[in-house]
């Protein structure tokens, strides 16, 4: 990608590493969470979503300054548009995430049982997360080094979403037919949503990144 190789455009890659890397950590930080709860630990658990949270507003203090980077950069306005689109879902990716930790502090202050094979199921998707979005940093870093490099990212983002799909309907099910009471069911249901939609919104991103070479090719 040519526009990658100017001074100012530089300094937006280097700054979408950085802001890709502090998503990775809010989701990192959320599997750990999930690790947390099913072992019984629920002090450890909001420790990590305490570390989440930071990530998080890290995350959005960096998208603020990059699309006022690309905003005043050289791109056309289209490169512009789709760089700020790209930016932008990352970070709903970190959102999806606090939204997460959100209901697991909400399953610890209600005391909500769970059983352990649940939280064991539902470890399984945020572990699958944490590979998706650290294709995404990848496609940052190699936009300026090769088209082949990022495809071979595009489809690892793919393939993990599928993963992440079928995850989400055996915890679906096995949630609703586990013995746990309607707050529970309730809760972790929405917990199991943040994971899908952070995973739909990684494919999301990695369709913005395909779509932007299609048009360089053009």
């Amino acid at each position: 990608m040519v526009w990658f190789s100017k001074r100012k455009e530089e300094t937006v890659r280097m700054g979408s590493r950085s802001h890709g890397l502090a998503v990775q950590d809010a989701v990192t930080e959320l599997d750990l969470a999930i690790i947390a709860m099913g072992r019984g630990d629920p002090v450890d658990a909001m420790k990590c979503v305490e570390r989440l949270m930071k990530s998080e507003r890290e995350a959005d203090r960096i998208e603020d300054k990059l699309c006022a980077d690309v905003s005043g950069g050289e791109l056309s306005v289209q490169e512009r548009e789709d760089l700020i689109h790209f930016i932008r879902k990352m970070d709903q990716i970190a959102n999806w995430a606090k939204e997460g930790a959100i209901h697991i502090q909400l399953l610890k202050e209600t005391n909500a049982l769970v059983p352990d094979y649940i939280w064991e199921e539902i470890g399984k998707m945020s572990a699958e997360l944490i590979p998706a979005v650290k294709h995404l940093v990848k496609i940052v870093e190699n936009m300026d080094t090769g088209t082949p490099e990022t495809i071979r990212n595009i489809e690892a983002v793919y393939d993990q979403e599928k993963i992440i799909d079928g995850l989400y309907f055996s915890c679906i099910k096995h949630v609703h037919l586990s013995p746990m009471d309607p707050r529970a069911v309730m809760l972790m249901r929405e917990l199991i949503f943040t994971l899908e939609m952070a995973a739909d919104t990684c494919k999301t991103c990695a369709d913005t990144i395909s779509i932007m070479l299609v048009a360089r090719r053009m």
